[in-house]
């Protein structure tokens, strides 16, 4: 039978370091009646993946072969779940500027047509809609109001013309830059979750993994239990 013994030989800094880390240890040890390898696993889990259970899943799943879009379609879906079709109001634009970043690795805009969601152009034209039902003077006479309008219009005609291209980084930059006037509303982020999720050729490598995982853990005290 194989060992799932993992050894690893913890390099301290300073010898008081690791004198102060042998006592708080041991201390836990004695008082809780665990050995010394469990505390530290714990720990380790603790720090690497955060105690709330709903990081822990995404950032699991993102180890164990789910893509970096798959990751971020699954958190953005999350965001939408609010009352009333608003989001839950987390903080994800670092989530959309890695979604950003990461185009310039993937070759093409090109996605399998029989993958794109029947609800994709209907989340837009509602967010189109509902930026219509609550506009007011002052948002009509706003130049940055009437430029989100126009780009939606204009998402929304490229997705119904049914070509074999999407402008994805277009898109996600789309929402970035309006992401004071988008963030509060659901329909954004259905529509990043279909994005992220047809999008082919994420990468899945060391850097994107811990760039990912860095946005994740940021989230740790903004999410309810």
């Amino acid at each position: 039978m194989a060992s799932s013994e993992l050894k690893k030989n913890l390099l301290f800094s300073c010898v008081e370091n690791k004198e102060l880390i042998d006592a708080m240890v041991g201390d836990e040890s004695k008082s809780m009646r665990k050995k010394p390898s469990a505390i530290l696993e714990l720990r380790l889990f603790d720090s690497f993946l955060t105690q709330n259970e709903q990081i822990r899943f995404w950032i699991l799943n993102l180890y164990q072969g789910k893509s970096s879009g798959d990751t971020l379609s699954s958190v953005f879906n999350y965001n939408a779940a609010g009352i009333k079709w608003k989001s839950l109001g987390l903080p994800l634009l670092p989530l959309i500027e890695f979604a950003i970043d990461e185009q310039k690795f993937i070759d093409k805009d090109e996605f399998d047509k029989d993958s794109i969601t029947s609800n994709l152009i209907d989340y837009l034209i509602q967010l189109k809609n509902n930026f219509m039902e609550n506009s007011n003077d002052e948002r009509d006479s706003d130049v940055k109001y009437k430029k989100c309008l126009e780009a939606l219009e204009f998402f929304i005609d490229v997705l119904k013309k049914g070509d074999q291209k999407i402008p994805f980084v277009m898109i996600y930059r789309f929402f970035k830059d309006y992401w004071d006037i988008l963030k509060d509303l659901a329909y954004t982020f259905k529509v990043l979750s279909d994005l992220a999720s047809m999008q082919k050729g994420w990468r899945s490598d060391n850097y994107s993994r811990f760039a990912l995982v860095c946005c994740l853990r940021d989230l740790d005290g903004h999410l309810i239990e």
